[in-house]
């Protein structure tokens, strides 16, 4: 499924946005933004990036496959090496704030990060996790995940990557 993954302000009514298949580009929203129900709208830069991947402006919601379309990008090439080390490094220490805060969002976040780069179904079935559904919910930013299930994603994302480094190899 495609998403937005990062998003960027540039001016006007432009965007820089990064999608999860690797295309990056400028989109130039004002032609939507000169029509109902999105000229309503009167602060452009308010909006969310929502965990399905779309951006959402007050309940106006434009889907990742309507802002590829107005994107003019190229394809980034994702680098073939994962750091390794860095990944770890993440993790451990989003695991160890998440206990010292008593705050599962923390490690959350940093998985969730980590679970886009390989898609959610490859890390899911990696981890070994039965109910996809428990899964996708322990990543959505709104809900209290699971903590066991969170290592369970974490340790999946690391062994993925060292697949992957295995592959390049």
């Amino acid at each position: 499924m495609l998403k937005v993954i990062d998003v960027e302000w540039t001016g006007d009514q432009k965007l820089e946005l990064a999608f999860n298949d690797g295309y990056q580009g400028l989109a130039d929203l004002s032609l939507y933004f000169s029509k109902a129900p999105f000229a309503e709208i009167l602060d452009f830069k308010k909006f969310s990036l929502t965990a399905e991947g779309s951006l959402n402006w007050s309940g106006n919601e434009l889907s990742a496959a309507t802002l590829r379309a107005l994107t003019q990008g190229e394809h980034k090439t994702a680098e073939t090496s994962v750091d390794l080390k860095e990944m770890e490094t993440v993790i451990k220490q989003a695991s160890w704030d998440s206990m010292q805060e008593g705050r599962p969002d923390i490690l959350q976040a940093a998985v969730r990060s980590y679970v886009e780069q390989f898609g959610h179904s490859q890390v899911i079935a990696k981890a070994g996790i039965k109910s996809r559904t428990s899964a996708y919910r322990s990543l959505k930013p709104e809900t209290t995940p699971n903590f066991a299930t969170l290592v369970q994603l974490g340790h999946a994302v690391i062994e993925l990557a060292k697949d992957r480094i295995k592959q390049v190899s």
